[in-house]
């Protein structure tokens, strides 16, 4: 966590640079900047018309930094930080989608099959399994939420079988049973993968992974996920 707070503020610094850059080179933001600093020495040392030049002034310098595109930049950048930062458990109050989604997989008699239609929530707080039914693949979007898919509950076909995950933010954690063949199909703009206890980090990559018994495994979990802010876990059980 310290190095990711360590690199956002790396980052910002040299956002900053460049704003001041831009802000030099163009002219309309230099002079707005000029413009807007002696109005507001004038309203903040002058006894007449204060409030006029410290309001003018105010909004020269707003209207001047702002029409950088690199002032844009700088405020997602700090609303991605914020957003990870609150999507702590500590902050569950505030963030509903720091609420976790516990996804338990069982297992029954295979039935006809036949088409499905299932809405999920947003955030993280559906349930997804409290009662028995047969494995089916799973393909799920959300805005942002913590979830954790547990497939020690489930006896996976033989052959392949899919969990695809597309998110906005928050934590994703895969449990999967000792003895099936793991495929890992991961993407994310910030966010760590943690595989058997091994942590990479990633900064708008994608990492495609094999366990070594996959090739032997008669049975095989490809696990697809897609995340802007966000870590993946995945775990032998």
């Amino acid at each position: 966590m310290k190095r990711r707070w360590q690199l956002f503020w790396l980052i910002e610094l040299g956002l900053l640079l460049l704003l001041g850059f831009q802000t030099v080179t163009n002219p309309s933001s230099l002079i707005g900047v000029i413009f807007g600093s002696c109005a507001l020495l004038l309203g903040l040392k002058g006894r007449f018309w204060r409030t006029f030049w410290l309001t003018l002034g105010t909004v020269l310098m707003v209207v001047s930094v702002f029409i950088n595109p690199t002032v844009w930049v700088m405020l997602f950048i700090a609303l991605i930080a914020l957003l990870r930062f609150f999507s702590g458990s500590q902050h569950d109050r505030v963030m509903p989608w720091a609420k976790k989604q516990y996804v338990a997989v069982r297992a029954k008699t295979p039935m006809e099959k036949g088409g499905t239609r299932k809405r999920h929530a947003w955030f993280g707080d559906e349930t997804i399994g409290s009662g028995v039914f047969e494995w089916d693949d799973l393909n799920m979007t959300l805005a942002a939420g913590d979830t954790i898919v547990d497939l020690g509950n489930t006896l996976l076909p033989t052959g392949d079988n899919t969990i695809v995950i597309r998110k906005g933010f928050g934590k994703t954690r895969v449990l999967v049973p000792v003895g099936v063949g793991v495929l890992v199909d991961h993407s994310a703009v910030i966010g760590d993968l943690t595989l058997d206890g091994v942590e990479l980090s990633l900064h708008n990559e994608a990492v495609k992974h094999y366990s070594p018994d996959y090739d032997s495994a008669s049975r095989r979990i490809h696990i697809i996920t897609n995340v802007i802010v966000g870590d993946l876990e995945v775990l032998s059980v």
